[in-house]
């Protein structure tokens, strides 16, 4: 297992422009063959989103973590709904610091904690080949994810396919696939 950085330049990351005013993803983890994810309870996330000009979003956004079943391609809310003023406060260098990242966590909500205690797919406990991870944004502007000081940082463990069933029967878990 190893702890890995994800950002908008990781491999398996797609990045794409919201709908206004609707929940869309901005960011995609397509999880590939071989591995397992999974991303701790109170995980820090860094970001900074601006539309095209340079403006960055304001009060009126909000995310949250996610992840979508590959076979029915429902997307299903992990983490707690973030208002992105506690992004827009603090530099994006202060974001990263240990003793400043309070209120800027993946706090997972009761349906993602019960989802992982009766053994359901989970990114608490690891998702598998082909789910993906979303972050997801709901704001009044389009954020455009090109633009150069557009960012996200989070940081998952990685494992294998081994280690996750070891990990999950240690547990008393069941792996998914």
């Amino acid at each position: 297992m190893v702890k890995k950085n994800i950002s908008q330049s990781s491999s398996n990351v797609v990045t794409s422009s919201n709908v206004p005013n609707a929940f869309t993803p901005i960011a995609t983890l397509t999880i590939p063959a071989g591995t397992y994810y999974n991303i701790q309870d109170g995980t820090p996330l860094a970001t900074k989103l601006y539309d095209a000009s340079g403006n960055e979003m304001t009060a009126s956004t909000d995310l949250y973590f996610g992840w979508q079943d590959p076979i029915t391609e429902t997307i299903y809310q992990a983490g707690r709904t973030m208002n992105y003023s506690i992004f827009a406060a603090i530099t994006a260098a202060n974001q990263q610091d240990v003793n400043t990242q309070a209120n800027r966590t993946i706090d997972y909500g009761s349906e993602e904690l019960d989802r992982a205690a009766s053994g359901q797919p989970s990114l608490l406990t690891g998702l598998g080949p082909d789910y993906k991870i979303v972050i997801m944004v709901k704001s009044p502007s389009t954020i455009d994810m090109t633009y150069a000081s557009t960012f996200f940082l989070f940081n998952a463990i990685v494992s294998t396919e081994a280690e996750h069933a070891a990990q999950m029967k240690g547990k008393g878990g069941q792996a998914t696939a």
